[in-house]
């Protein structure tokens, strides 16, 4: 065999081999994408899930990029037809609560401190409609600055939904960008108030709630009074286990289509489903209740049935 040849051939081995390893490797990736907020659970199942699947390659996607396909995209709110195609479905994996927060001098706190905002009132607090003259309906008695995400975010739309309305209709100023800037924008007004979900109102290693923010009162029943004063552990545990009309809480989920199910993606979303629960309440999120958890496993069996 000449020189020249033999190098050939070996060359052309080592780029046939490279290609088929970078095929075999896109092959086992998983993509993610979807609402940010969700990303410490997500990172954390992940995180684990590789432990013991090293051979899977999951990739949590941290900016939009037009030329990748997200085999999982996360969604935290009910979506509407436009959001959800006819190919596409959702496979629920947590909860997330909604708890009203403002800055620790905010002199609503000692004026609502006894009693307790009730839902009405937190009503009344946080949006502004036009009333039947097209007049804008009665105020809240309180001063205070409302702080919220764009009106397509996932948290505007579940908590204007939880009291009836759209989220353009949530009072006062917008904020750009992940949810956990909400918190920066109420330390530095006195009277700011917003809701954000548990894995940014706590401190997820001390359990504590985090320095220069306190929870607004509301109305709660005595089995649930200790959401104000307790530790994470302690919401999650009342929220898991009564509803309180106070509180929104809604699931997470993937929406994936089903077109380009693979078993990689169904083998993760089983985990989540299983072992994946148990690092929920680790970083703020509430598990799925058990008809729901089984409602929720029996339909990602029937979708992915023929997968091998």
């Amino acid at each position: 065999m000449k020189p020249n040849y033999f190098y050939q051939l070996i060359f052309a081995l080592f780029i046939s081999a490279t290609a088929f390893g970078a095929e075999n490797t896109a092959n086992h990736t998983i993509l993610i994408s979807g609402t940010r907020f969700t990303y410490p659970l997500i990172e954390k199942w992940i995180t684990e899930y590789s432990k013991i699947n090293p051979d899977v390659s999951i990739k949590l996607a941290q900016k939009a990029n037009a030329s990748e396909s997200p085999d999982l995209n996360i969604i935290a709110h009910q979506p509407t037809s436009a959001e959800l195609q006819p190919d596409q479905s959702i496979i629920y994996a947590g909860r997330y609560a909604l708890l009203p927060v403002t800055n620790n001098n905010n002199p609503i706190l000692s004026a609502t401190a006894k009693k307790g905002l009730n839902k009405k009132e937190l009503d009344k607090l946080f949006f502004e409609v036009l009333s039947d003259d097209n007049e804008p309906a009665e105020k809240s008695k309180f001063n205070a600055t409302i702080y919220s995400r764009e009106n397509q975010s996932c948290t505007s739309a579940v908590l204007a939904g939880y009291f009836g309305h759209t989220a353009s209709e949530i009072r006062g100023k917008k904020v750009v960008g992940d949810d956990i800037y909400l918190l920066s924008a109420i330390k530095k007004d006195s009277i700011g108030l917003s809701y954000n979900n548990l894995g940014y109102l706590y401190d997820v290693n001390s359990r504590k709630l985090k320095a220069g923010i306190s929870l607004l009162p509301i109305d709660l029943k005595k089995e649930a009074k200790p959401i104000l004063s307790g530790n994470l552990d302690e919401v999650l545990s009342i929220l898991e286990t009564a509803k309180v009309e106070t509180i929104p809480v809604e699931k997470i989920g993937f929406i994936y289509a089903q077109q380009n199910a693979r078993k990689e993606v169904s083998d993760f979303l089983k985990w989540v489903l299983t072992e994946g629960q148990k690092f929920n309440h680790d970083k703020g999120f509430l598990n799925l209740n058990k008809d729901l958890l089984a409602e929720q496993t029996n339909l990602l069996s029937e979708k992915f049935l023929t997968l091998k």
